[in-house]
């Protein structure tokens, strides 16, 4: 084969798509000369309905397809999620490459901060269902009204509309969003344009616990004429088995619920040393409420009990306190007079209420509960490591590499960021007899130390923890006898049951 015709929708971001599994094919087929094409869908064209009440089936994918069976073209590439779950007969999704960030974000007017009746542009059903609980906690804000309008047309259109419109948010998907900011070939005009206007918004990158993704969001599909068994060998070099495997679960996982776009519900699977973490969340046809989160352990051993539950230690959450916190106000005041850089919280009570954050930080919080917390101080929180360790969801930025600094106590270690203390742990006198304990779940690796210290028996007992840094910590310690858990919650039902 000397060429090899790839063909996309017309938008920048299809093309942008075209060019990057264009790469791929590149590293392993050198001396292959790759052409280019691309083609208006019915979903292109028509930009007046919203997508959830227009045709179930390849609204952006069913014309580019059948230049595929007319032999035009060799493969097309699409965003998976665009991808109806039912594929029609005579082509077939033959790779993927690399899974960009699957979640969605969030663009906000900064003007929009003094409102309580917020509107947010978005057609997808799946965003509307599953953030009108989250902003409400997310935002900084007093709300008394939070509806959603429709909006149509590409990413850039869509931007456009948001800052000439009264609308005070747009949610898109961040890997869209990532490919337009730092795209594969030279930046255009209109590209550049799109990164000054953002600086002038906020944003935040919504955490999958929260609102999963569209099935397959972030991932490409790579389209070939069925039995064109020379194309499909070919692209079977760049498949990415892993990323294939997951989008067909999430895709069948959706199915079970009637459909795609259409649907109030989203699927996620994210990847985590330990396991894949799998997240369904949303509202089924029949009404029904479903918020489901799980670890798939690789080991299923690690999250199994090894001795008989006796007893567990702490019954609550507010049970676990075995200090008490001295505050640092050199530490605030330094938070107050910083600019463009990075702020990781591991827990809201290092941050006082009133404590003014400029808003050219970025704020990114180790969980869900920590960013609430923030939220009701009036903190805009850009992200979330969503308790799943701050190594593997690392907090990000659009627009540069800014210095991080973990805000937390002074004798935290802050491994790549430098040490921001804005309190001191202060051991309590008494915290309880530990060792009647047989069970356990950490919630800080300072806390263990401290039990280990006064009661050094329970280093026999069972210890648990989250899938972060009180892990990695405790694990370092007694290897490979540590019960990772999503959270405090899914140990306590999983204890609960085996005692």
């Amino acid at each position: 084969m000397d060429e090899l015709r790839i063909i996309s929708r017309k938008s920048t971001l299809a093309k942008l798509q075209a060019v990057e599994v264009a790469e791929e094919i590149g590293k392993k087929f050198p001396s292959l000369k790759i052409a280019f094409k691309t083609k208006d869908t019915s979903g292109d064209i028509d930009l007046t309905t919203p997508l959830h009440k227009m045709p179930e089936i390849g609204v952006f994918t069913s014309d580019i397809r059948e230049e595929l069976l007319s032999g035009q073209a060799d493969i097309a590439v699409h965003s998976w999620k665009d991808l109806p779950v039912d594929l029609e007969q005579g082509t077939e999704i033959a790779a993927t490459i690399n899974r960009a960030d699957s979640r969605d974000v969030l663009i906000f007017k900064k003007d929009s901060l003094k409102k309580k009746s917020i509107n947010i542009f978005t057609s997808s059903p799946r965003r509307q269902e599953n953030l009108s609980n989250f902003l409400k906690k997310a935002l900084p804000l007093e709300i008394s009204s939070l509806r959603f309008s429709d909006i149509r047309g590409n990413i850039l259109t869509r931007f456009l509309k948001l800052m000439n419109s009264d609308a005070d948010g747009l949610v898109l998907a961040k890997a869209a969003l990532d490919r337009l900011l730092f795209p594969k070939t030279e930046s255009t005009t209109e590209l550049n344009s799109l990164k000054n206007d953002l600086k002038k918004f906020l944003w935040m990158v919504i955490p999958s616990s929260q609102n999963p993704c569209a099935p397959g969001q972030g991932a490409l599909a790579i389209e070939v004429k069925s039995g064109n068994s020379k194309i499909i060998e070919l692209i079977s070099k760049i498949n990415n088995l892993d990323v294939f495997k997951d989008v067909e679960t999430e895709r069948k996982k959706l199915k079970k619920f009637g459909g795609g776009c259409h649907q109030k519900i989203g699927v996620s699977i994210e990847n985590h040393p330990l396991g894949k973490i799998i997240t369904e969340k949303g509202l089924t046809p029949e009404n029904e409420l479903i918020n489901n989160r799980s670890l798939v352990p690789f080991k299923r051993e690690l999250t199994r009990f090894k001795n008989p539950v006796n007893d567990f230690f702490p019954k609550l959450k507010k049970d676990f306190n075995f200090f008490k916190r001295s505050k640092i106000k050199e530490g605030t005041k330094e938070i107050e007079t910083m600019k463009n850089s990075g702020l990781y919280i591991s827990r809201a009570s290092s941050i006082e209420k009133g404590t003014s954050i400029d808003y050219s930080n970025i704020v990114w919080t180790s969980g869900i509960e920590n960013w609430f917390k923030l939220a009701k101080k009036g903190v805009w929180v850009n992200g979330s490591s969503d308790s799943l360790g701050e190594e593997q969801s690392k907090p990000s930025s659009f627009f540069k590499k800014v210095n991080w600094f973990l805000v937390s106590h002074e004798d935290s270690d802050p491994k790549d960021k430098k040490l921001l203390a804005t309190y001191k742990l202060v051991p309590k006198k008494d915290i309880g007899d530990l060792t009647r304990y047989s069970h356990f779940y950490w919630m800080s690796i300072s806390s263990f130390r401290e039990a280990l210290k006064r009661f050094p028996s329970i280093e026999y007992a069972e210890h648990s923890c989250g899938l972060g840094k009180t892990f990695d910590e405790l694990n370092k310690l007694y290897p490979n006898k540590i019960k990772p858990f999503l959270n405090y919650e899914d140990w306590l039902e999983k204890v609960k049951e085996a005692k």
